[in-house]
């Protein structure tokens, strides 16, 4: 790559990170107003939800990502950039779901933190594969 191309590969970063962690604060906010709130309820039931739904989200575009563009060359690579590494990569969040999963630790809900853990991994591969499939 040359200079200038890695300067705007990183303005595509930024853009689709951007967008993506907006789409990601959006399914948290649309999640709260669904449970009707913050507070206990919201934060035992809800909201580690809306992390599992963003990473899945995630891992299914990225799979038609991959299965369209592959390791595309030119204007295609840089579409991949913007789309797999930012947007992607801005939508799905490993931090948010470990804190979460420590929250529910904490509060002593270690069967539903369990069943998170598994269900974030399971539903997440499984998403990725299933967009690989679709878009192939």
């Amino acid at each position: 790559m040359s200079a200038g191309t890695i300067v705007l590969a990183a303005l595509l970063v930024a853009v689709g990170g951007g967008l993506g962690s907006v789409l990601r604060w959006g399914l948290r906010e649309g999640g709260e107003r669904v449970a009707g709130g913050s507070g206990t309820v919201w934060i035992d039931r809800v909201r580690p939800w809306t992390t599992v739904l963003a990473n899945v989200l995630a891992c299914f575009l990225l799979g038609v990502i991959v299965a369209q563009l592959g390791s595309a060359a030119g204007g295609r690579e840089l579409a991949y950039i913007a789309l797999a590494i930012g947007f992607c990569g801005g939508l799905s969040t490993l931090s948010t779901a470990a804190q979460d999963l420590v929250e529910l630790v904490r509060r002593t809900a270690y069967s539903i933190a369990l069943a998170y853990l598994m269900l974030s991994v399971g539903s997440g591969m499984a998403a990725l594969w299933l967009g690989l499939v679709l878009a192939s």
